[in-house]
């Protein structure tokens, strides 16, 4: 991808003056030019209908090389029905980054086969990351080799066979809603990645990660990754004995342990880039389509 300008927008909640400041002062003087929706600090949410129509604009600007969102929160469902799909077809390969709320948006893109969805950190998130993470993000939108990933192995490697395929995923409670909506993408030969926030007790971490495995929208996955989960306490150690016994009721391999969620070190998930998983839980993106040596397909 070759990014030279940023283009910044909301489709969910304002974000603060500071974190807006601090995060567009980083981009340019990383050398990036930065064009801002007039949306995105506020002083107050605009109507679905017009954050709609500026992420429109924002996508089909020819000078926007990239689409940053500025942060999550909640208003996505309320915008991703109104967009204009036919026109944003014009640009169907506009890399366009966020995460949490925003995985309405990115679960509906892949659906339509429209834009270059990558699950990864928004302005917001500026100040937060870690040297790690932000190295990643470059990388990843330079489509430049990354460094493997160890995962802990939950369920169904036993056989000595890996996963591959693309990935896919998000907030566990947005890709419910996708789900309920007709607007989940196909796990069909997918590694789906799952995060959550702790404002979701463990009984709704259950009843979603349920719905998905009954309601088949996890049939077909290559694997499943596990990544964070905000919980801490009572509510961690039940979510920690409930995943390996959901792990063991699908029939792909489960793995967890991927930083990727609400967490400084938060790693960008490229949508459109094979990734491999060896049989005992390494997992690797390859590098310019090229497959990963010694990972079991």
């Amino acid at each position: 991808m070759n990014i030279l300008t940023i283009g910044i927008v909301s489709i969910s909640s304002i974000i603060p003056r500071d974190a807006f400041d601090f995060g567009t002062n980083a981009l340019a003087q990383a050398g990036y030019r930065v064009k801002v929706a007039p949306n995105v600090v506020g002083p107050a949410v605009a109507p679905a209908a017009e954050r709609a129509r500026l992420l429109e604009a924002f996508w089909l600007d020819p000078e926007i090389d990239l689409l940053l969102f500025s942060r999550g929160g909640d208003g996505a469902a309320d915008v991703v029905p109104l967009l204009d799909w036919d026109a944003l077809r014009a640009r169907p390969d506009l890399p366009v980054m966020g995460f949490s709320d925003v995985t309405i948006l990115l679960g509906a893109m892949l659906s339509r086969g429209v834009g270059h969805p990558v699950s990864g950190p928004m302005l917001s998130y500026s100040r937060r990351l870690t040297p790690e993470a932000r190295e990643w993000v470059h990388s990843t939108l330079a489509e430049a080799p990354l460094p493997p990933v160890r995962l802990r192995v939950l369920s169904g490697a036993e056989n000595g066979v890996g996963a591959s395929g693309l990935p896919t995923g998000g907030h566990l409670t947005r890709l419910h809603w996708l789900w309920k909506n007709g607007l989940l993408p196909s796990a069909d030969g997918r590694v789906v990645f799952v995060e959550c926030t702790a404002k979701y007790p463990p009984s709704q971490v259950r009843q979603c990660l349920e719905d998905l495995r009954d309601g088949g929208a996890l049939a077909g996955a290559s694997a499943v990754v596990f990544c964070d989960f905000r919980h801490a306490g009572a509510d961690r150690a039940e979510l920690d004995a409930f995943f390996p016994d959901f792990a063991a009721s699908l029939p792909c391999p489960v793995y967890a342990g991927f930083p990727y969620g609400h967490v400084p070190g938060i790693l960008a998930i490229d949508f459109r880039r094979p990734l491999d998983i060896s049989p005992d839980g390494i997992l690797a993106f390859r590098d310019a389509g090229k497959p990963v040596p010694g990972v079991s397909r």
